[in-house]
């Protein structure tokens, strides 16, 4: 059991950002309040405020704020990071299970939201447990060995607007639409049939960084996508010198495992730099 974790409600979060002058944060929509009346508002933000005064977690006296430091070392951490690494596992029916992992040269910070309404900042201790962590969310991948790929071709390509809409009509058209689409595209119809098919079937990953976020021009690398498939997995990522193209190829799940891992390696400099 991490003994350093703070839940808060979306209530408490507001009331949270609001003491550090910041409108959001990575997890949460753009527009809080869309809809909302001024009354609601104040309702929103005056339960949130309550809540954390019945926690212990904020003391107001004389007008004056004081924040619980756990509180304000993990979620203060995570509103303004060093860098921030988004690992995000898609479901067939749309349900997404998304992690920020956020990084300053003092923590790491694991941010989920298990539930809606429900935001969960946990403390990692060292980048070892960012690695286990990582390598938990992405066990479903070790199992595929890549088998069932030597009647597929070594790469394949196409381009971002059409993979965005193969990837919808996957979800909402089913697989004979979305194979249409990629013949349409070029592709060999066994490779068409069979990326449909996982795309409908089975889950796929996502993972972006970004670093140099406090100080300078932001920084980051290209995202990479990973669609599992029967005992193999599909590695997407952008092709060189052509952003607007991408570039899938059928491997094992462990090369997939490790690539998006590897795309953590700049929080753990960060980390580590301390």
């Amino acid at each position: 059991m991490n003994d350093y974790l703070i839940e808060l409600t979306k209530g408490e979060l507001l009331v949270f950002l609001a003491i550090m002058g910041s409108a959001t944060m990575n997890g949460l929509d753009d527009d809080l309040f869309r809809n909302l009346g001024d009354l609601e508002i104040a309702e929103h933000l005056n339960s949130g405020e309550q809540s954390l005064i019945n926690r212990g977690l904020l003391i107001i006296d004389d007008d004056t704020a004081a924040l619980d430091d756990t509180l304000v070392a993990l979620v203060g951490s995570s509103v303004v990071p060093d860098a921030t690494f988004l690992l995000t596992r898609i479901e067939p029916d749309g349900s997404n299970d998304v992690h920020y992992f956020n990084a300053t040269p003092e923590l790491l910070v694991e941010q989920t939201s298990p539930r809606p309404g429900i935001h969960v900042f946990a403390y990692l201790p060292d980048a070892e447990a960012l690695d286990c962590r990582l390598e938990a969310l992405l066990a479903p991948l070790r199992s595929l060995s890549g088998l069932n790929i030597e009647d597929l071709p070594a790469e394949l390509s196409i381009s971002a607007d059409i993979m965005a809409r193969f990837v919808e009509q996957c979800r909402q058209d089913g697989s004979d639409t979305a194979q249409q689409t990629l013949e349409q595209a070029g592709w060999p119809e066994e490779a068409a049939r069979r990326l449909a098919q996982d795309c409908a079937t089975y889950p796929f990953w996502m993972g972006v960084v970004a670093w140099n976020l406090r100080n300078g021009e932001p920084k980051g690398l290209d995202p990479v996508m990973v669609c599992h498939g029967d005992d193999y997995c599909w590695f997407v990522e952008n092709a060189e010198n052509d952003p607007e193209l991408l570039r899938l190829r059928p491997v094992s799940g462990i090369q997939c495992q490790t690539a998006l891992s590897a795309l953590a390696e700049p929080l753990q400099e960060i980390y580590l730099s301390n």
